[in-house]
């Protein structure tokens, strides 16, 4: 019998979940199906009652669920609930447990790299902030600071995981070897033209990493690399974070050196895939 997987959030038009976990029951001969459930707010309660009367054997968790969801859960990880919020939902038994493969997903980057952290500056306060500094922390940065135009959530963040709080205005003051991009500036879109950091405070001897992956080369991390910072790819994070949940869901290991290049192409084209 086909195993049930799926992804909820909202909205969730151009989700690639679908197409990683899919490829990767192919490649595996694994017997499961895996689609986007588009879940708002109000139906969510509803959903999670489908989810284990059929019961699904896994689920992806994205915004704006990832921290109500884990109401539903009959356990959270202990990581899960150091970040304050989970994206994955997998079966131990018959206990349903919620987890947080964020955190794996932004730390495996760096550590490939060898980029040690030193001191990092957090730009963004959101959701994907929280499992950003709770990677930082695991990866042993010196100091971490947060900062968000606005001041009041980069302060509850702060005060939640005990960081610095640096004013928007004078972010670029801050002396951050790596800059993380936490907000959706850069974004495909409305957003593409913006950068999170002025450009002219950036240089060799910095990393930079961008949690946004499309389009393929932000404005960030265009002006970093031209200035001869050292770049990080969200493609990354993506991956590795998806490689942690299927080896949750089925025990295999999905091959990101083969993963990589299948979301590349399906998000920036075969030449540039090929390139």
């Amino acid at each position: 019998m086909t195993r049930q997987y799926g992804i909820i959030g909202h909205p969730l038009a151009h989700s690639l979940s679908p197409l990683v976990h899919n490829w990767g029951f192919s490649r595996f001969g694994i017997d499961g199906h895996y689609e986007a459930c588009d879940t708002p707010p109000e139906a969510l309660s509803a959903f999670m009652a489908r989810f284990r009367q059929i019961p699904m054997a896994g689920l992806s968790v994205t915004i704006p669920h990832k921290t109500a969801v884990m109401a539903y859960a009959d356990a959270v990880t202990d990581l899960g609930l150091e970040v304050g919020a989970v994206n994955t939902l997998y079966w131990r038994g018959n206990v349903l447990w919620a987890e947080n493969t964020d955190v794996e997903g932004f730390c495996r980057p760096l550590v490939e790299a060898g980029l040690s952290v030193g001191a990092a500056l957090v730009l963004g306060c959101g959701g994907a902030a929280r499992a950003v500094v709770v990677g930082l922390k695991r990866l042993g940065a010196s100091r971490i600071a947060v900062t968000g135009r606005t001041r009041e959530k980069a302060e509850a963040l702060a005060g939640a995981f005990d960081l610095e709080v640096v004013d928007w205005e004078a972010r670029a003051d801050y002396p951050a070897q790596l800059c993380v991009n936490a907000t959706p500036m850069g974004m495909l879109g409305r957003l593409e033209a913006l950068s999170p950091y002025p450009s002219e405070r950036l240089g060799p001897g910095q990393a930079v990493y961008d949690l946004v992956y499309n389009p393929r080369l932000t404005r960030f991390a265009a002006e970093a690399g031209h200035a001869g910072a050292t770049v990080v790819s969200g493609l990354d994070m993506f991956v590795y974070q998806a490689v942690e949940q299927f080896r949750l869901w089925t025990g295999r290991v999905l091959p990101a050196e083969e993963l990589r290049p299948l979301l590349m192409q399906a998000l920036y084209g075969e030449a540039l895939a090929r390139g």
